[in-house]
């Protein structure tokens, strides 16, 4: 029998994550942020971590919560967390699917491949997606 996964959240989705986390059984984990004065951030996880876990956020807004998802999954996994999940009902940066002019980078792939290097798993509602 395998231990469920444990949800991360950030405080600022504590009650919606709170609310997937008791509809499926798991224990919620609130991340602890601080941020410095010149805008670093400090986060927290717990000190211990099932081998399955989950991270839920949401990605309007989304350049510093980036960060926050490469910080809090390079973290997870060296707290043991051996398979990760994503949740993120609003996915970013998926609108740019090609180059429309010379030089512009496609986020989709880069971002695409960013989140795919991170986490085994990624589930989402709104991928902002027009043609793919």
């Amino acid at each position: 029998m395998h231990t469920p996964p444990c949800l991360l959240c950030l405080d600022d989705e504590a009650v919606i994550a709170g609310r997937a986390a008791a509809a499926a059984g798991w224990a919620l984990q609130v991340v602890e942020r601080h941020r410095f004065p010149d805008g670093e951030l400090r986060l927290r996880l717990p000190p211990t971590l099932p081998s399955r876990v989950v991270v839920w956020r949401g990605l309007h807004q989304p350049n510093e919560k980036l960060v926050e998802l490469l910080l809090i999954a390079r973290g997870a996994r060296a707290l043991g967390a051996q398979w990760l999940g994503l949740v993120t009902p609003y996915l970013a940066y998926m609108r740019q699917d090609i180059a429309f002019h010379p030089g512009e980078v496609v986020s989709q792939r880069v971002v695409g491949g960013f989140l795919a290097d991170l986490f085994d798993a990624v589930l989402t509602v709104d991928p902002h997606l027009h043609r793919v």
